[in-house]
């Protein structure tokens, strides 16, 4: 695999800022970014993707929209007017997708959590239609049900996909969340064309941390290589992101961790 199908996510290097983050990716001849909201929080949005678009650099994705179950009515709708301004966001930079974390549930009851994300998702896929941005559910890990999403299965997100039935909802496909699954490989070809985002990274033990433990491509034992060919198999012709959440990276220099991740890419 070349890097020119390569999108390098932001928390991969969580210190840089917009402008160093471009610049890698222009000096490694990589030709997209994932953008995580807090990167461009401080100059906005629109300033942010004018410099993206002059640099002529993809983003592949804007992370997150989501964390859609609540207890109250008015939580609810501070988090839809989030949602919205995440996808008019998503819109400004002409982002190949808006990520759907969903959120866990407020009070134990799993069920009414995963009625509260599929009602939420059924009502802002319309809103994110009309501005010409694709959803794309992201299916986690069972360790972090209790805090980040009440989906926790490829499975359970390709049912919700086929529920709503929207043209604009889909998957993000993250080898971290996935790979373990027996059912994995049918669930990516289910998927088929619903695949608007994939991403990799590595699982390495031991596990330090739920959210920050991951590792570059090819330092662990997920079969990269396979999980690529399958998503690729299965119709998905995007760029694929380098998305690491790890402690351990994050203390390392960027050129350091920008080396790593981009050597172990090219080794898939």
């Amino acid at each position: 695999m070349n890097l020119d199908r390569c999108s390098i996510n932001s928390i991969t290097l969580r210190s840089a800022g917009l402008p160093e983050l471009i610049e890698t990716a222009l000096s490694r001849g990589v030709p997209g970014l994932a953008l995580w909201r807090d990167v461009y929080s401080e100059s906005g949005a629109a300033a942010a993707a004018r410099d993206v678009r002059a640099a002529g650099l993809r983003i592949t994705s804007i992370c997150r929209g989501g964390m859609f179950p609540a207890a109250s009515a008015s939580e609810r709708s501070v988090i839809a007017a989030d949602n919205r301004r995440a996808v008019e966001e998503a819109h400004e930079f002409g982002a190949e997708c808006l990520v759907m974390v969903c959120g866990a549930a407020t009070d134990k009851d799993l069920s009414g959590a995963r009625e509260q994300i599929e009602d939420g998702l059924r009502v802002l896929a319309p809103y994110a239609e009309q501005a010409g941005v694709r959803l794309a559910i992201e299916p986690m890990h069972p360790m972090m049900i209790a805090d980040r999403s009440a989906i926790s299965s490829l499975t359970e997100a390709n049912d919700v996909v086929e529920r709503i039935g929207a043209p604009n909802l889909g998957i993000a496909l993250d080898a971290y969340h996935v790979w373990w699954d027996v059912s994995m490989a049918a669930q990516i070809q289910r998927a088929g064309k619903s695949l608007f985002s994939v991403q990799v990274c590595d699982w390495v033990t031991p596990i330090n941390g739920q959210l920050s433990s991951r590792g570059m491509p090819g330092e662990g034992v997920i079969d990269l290589g396979a999980f690529v060919s399958l998503a690729d198999a299965a119709g998905y012709e995007g760029l694929i992101e380098i998305e690491v959440l790890s402690d351990r990276w994050w203390s390392t220099p960027i050129e350091q961790a920008i080396d790593a991740a981009l050597d172990g890419f090219a080794q898939i």
